[in-house]
């Protein structure tokens, strides 16, 4: 039987409609000024933001870090 997380993370991959080979690493929510904005890291450390692709990192580390800058710098 799945865990409720192991199932919520099959109901955004397949909402993504991510590349097959990869599953979500990390969902952080309520994100910027408005608390609206939802970003997605993969297994491949692929960084979605609101279903769309930014870029590919070498660790979820690297890709939280750029998340945060992306959001400072667009002023979000």
């Amino acid at each position: 039987m799945l865990k409720f997380k192991e199932s919520f993370n099959t109901l955004i991959e397949k909402a993504l409609k991510l590349p097959s080979g990869e599953s979500v690493e990390k969902e952080i929510t309520k994100l910027g000024k408005k608390k609206n904005i939802t970003a997605i890291i993969t297994s491949k450390f692929n960084l979605y933001l609101d279903g769309d692709k930014l870029d590919k990192y070498k660790s979820v580390k690297e890709a939280e870090k750029a998340l945060k800058e992306f959001i400072k710098v667009m002023d979000v």
